[in-house]
């Protein structure tokens, strides 16, 4: 079935992610249309181009003629302004983390369940067919059983005035970057599993956030992890997925930003290789099919819900050792 109703999208926030990599995947997208965006610089918002501009975030969320919202804010501005969105009758579809904690996460789904709407992690990364393949390629065994993810994402950021650096606003690598790797690790081991750590070491910033987290532990039984997360570092972007018959690794330094470039993964003794294209579009088309009633995955309130408890129980160990 495909769908022919044009899903009317507001952005609340235009900053770098929505005006690059959002905007253009909305605007090229089958089944949506960039409605109105909400900045509280007008301007900023005028410069994505949408049918209507606002300087006031309540304005654009109760705008009868928006159905779907994109939330691209700071992360402590999550979960207010989700909550306010789907009660307001929107969907939501917001940046990760989705939330500050495992609790501010229940809250959002419960919300969501109560007025009818759907709330959607933006973790772009997992409609990458590169990332749909390896999932497929661990579960059909051409690697033996999983037993270890080694993941690495690090870059050097030097704006120490952005909100990465603010504890308050939801700061620190852990945060920002540990979704990426969390997502994969859930979505191979299963939603069900728990967690135990095994080590944890952190460089934390004057201001209190993790400027490099490293953490190994065991998800379930058997998967191993070790991922390595930092904005103080050379970049650098590696996934490899070690199994007892193999092993299966993605190109140098695109893992979890792979974005309308070519891109290839290493099975075993075999390359696959992807076509340059736009997860994002990918994304944005995914929610809105299901908006419209059009059957189409996406990654479920358990998945996201793993996540936030991972990250929770990260910074638990993390507070117990300082």
């Amino acid at each position: 079935m495909i769908n022919t109703v044009s899903i009317n999208w507001g952005f609340i926030g235009a900053g770098l992610v929505a005006g690059k990599a959002l905007a253009p995947a909305v605007e090229s997208a089958r089944n949506a249309n960039l409605y109105a965006v909400a900045s509280r610089d007008k301007s900023k918002a005028a410069a994505l181009t949408p049918q209507i501009a606002y300087d006031n975030y309540d304005a654009l969320i109760n705008d009868p003629k928006v159905d779907a919202v994109y939330i691209s804010l700071p992360n402590n501005l999550h979960k207010p302004l989700a909550i306010k969105a789907l009660k307001a009758g929107k969907h939501v579809l917001c940046e990760k983390p989705l939330a500050m904690s495992y609790i501010e996460a229940c809250e959002m789904f419960d919300v969501a369940k109560e007025s009818q709407r759907l709330i959607v992690e933006a973790i772009w990364f997992r409609w990458h067919p590169r990332t749909i393949k390896a999932l497929q390629v661990v579960a059909a065994g051409q690697i033996g059983e999983a037993l270890k993810v080694d993941a690495t994402f690090t870059f050097e950021n030097s704006t120490f005035s952005n909100y990465r650096f603010d504890p308050l606003q939801g700061g620190g690598a852990l945060l920002d970057l540990g979704p990426y790797p969390l997502h994969l690790l859930a979505a191979l081991s299963g939603v069900e599993q728990p967690i135990s750590l095994h080590d944890l070491q952190q460089n934390m910033s004057d201001s209190g956030v993790d400027l490099t987290t490293t953490v190994k532990g065991v998800c379930g039984e058997k998967l191993a992890f070790n991922f390595h997360l930092s904005f103080e570092q050379d970049p650098k972007q590696e996934i490899s997925i070690t199994g007892s018959n193999g092993q299966l690794s993605f190109g140098i330094n695109d893992a979890f930003t792979n974005w309308k470039s070519v891109s290839n993964m290493k099975v075993n003794s075999s390359t696959y290789d992807f076509a340059a294209l736009d997860p994002y579009q990918l994304m944005v088309e995914a929610v809105s099919d299901s908006i419209a009633g059009v059957k189409s995955w996406l990654p479920s309130a358990a998945e996201s819900l793993f996540v936030m408890r991972a990250i929770d129980q990260i910074r638990v160990k993390s507070f117990f050792k300082l």
